[in-house]
């Protein structure tokens, strides 16, 4: 069994097909893994006390929790709904020592064609919330996701787009560079060296040449696709990120349906591989 990494961490979203909650805890915690990334989801069901409990007895710490309800609807019950969801979303975040609320903004509502309008109320419902942010310490981190799922699910496609509601919110906000989804921009280096001090997560996997889904589902084990995680991982500690390298691969039709402990194996490998060790 391989032994993680100080600076590598896992998203629990990478076994959650294998895993419950119990399992993947336990199972990180037997590779050595240190940090996690939470699925809100799984914290709810099994109730944030006993999880963070949990989750210490591990000696695990949450990196991040995944994610907030949607930022993008422009029906006045729905948005009240979403932002009483988000506001316990981050007092669960905060009770559990989290670092980041994901911020990954749902795509356009229903029978929309407005993307420009979508964006404007995620600045907002983003605005809306740091109050209570800044008040629980905890980081509302935007994450852009790849244009191809801009419809459907998340509305900002750019490093650079994130970062601009970053500038102008200020304080209590950060980004997430999930390399899955913005490795393919032209822009990329230039939008990670203006992100200076705001990152707060680096995730990785990898892009398949020959990816199969647009939803996410076909992530590459780091080092089987087309993404200089190495150069990217420099570019981010670069900028003044120095956490850990956060595992997120969803993979239907390859890891998914193999022994987790196996893919922790393999990714650990793969990450001394790419990055070094520690």
């Amino acid at each position: 069994m391989e032994t993680a990494p100080a600076n590598f961490a896992m998203h629990q979203g990478t076994t959650e097909r294998q895993w419950g909650f119990v399992e993947s805890v336990e199972g990180y915690a037997r590779h050595g893994i240190r940090a996690l990334t939470v699925r809100r989801s799984s914290i709810e069901e099994y109730g944030v006390t006993k999880a963070a409990k949990l989750i210490s007895d591990a000696d695990l710490k949450v990196l991040g929790v995944s994610r907030c309800a949607s930022l993008t609807e422009d029906d006045p019950a729905k948005i009240a709904k979403n932002h009483d969801e988000n506001i316990r979303a981050i007092a669960l975040s905060a009770e559990l020592q989290a670092t980041n609320l994901a911020m990954i903004s749902s795509g356009l509502p229903a029978d929309s064609k407005d993307l420009a309008g979508a964006r404007s109320r995620a600045r907002d419902a983003v605005a809306k919330l740091l109050p209570e942010a800044r008040a629980a310490g905890v980081s509302l981190a935007l994450e852009a996701i790849h244009p191809m799922r801009a419809a459907s699910g998340c509305v900002w496609s750019t490093l650079g787009q994130a970062n601009k509601v970053c500038e102008e919110l200020g304080d209590g906000t950060g980004l997430i560079v999930d390399a899955y989804h913005v490795w393919w921009d032209p822009d990329l280096t230039a939008s990670i060296e203006a992100a200076k001090g705001r990152i707060v997560s680096f995730q990785i996997s990898d892009w398949l040449r020959d990816t199969t889904a647009a939803d996410g589902s076909d992530r590459g084990m780091p080092g089987d696709g087309v993404i200089p995680l190495r150069e990217m991982g420099a570019q981010v500690r670069q900028a003044g990120f120095d956490g850990y390298d956060d595992l997120e691969l969803f993979s239907e039709r390859n890891w998914w349906q193999r022994d987790p402990d196996e893919l922790i194996d393999v990714a650990i490998a793969r990450h001394r591989e790419i990055f070094g060790d520690d």
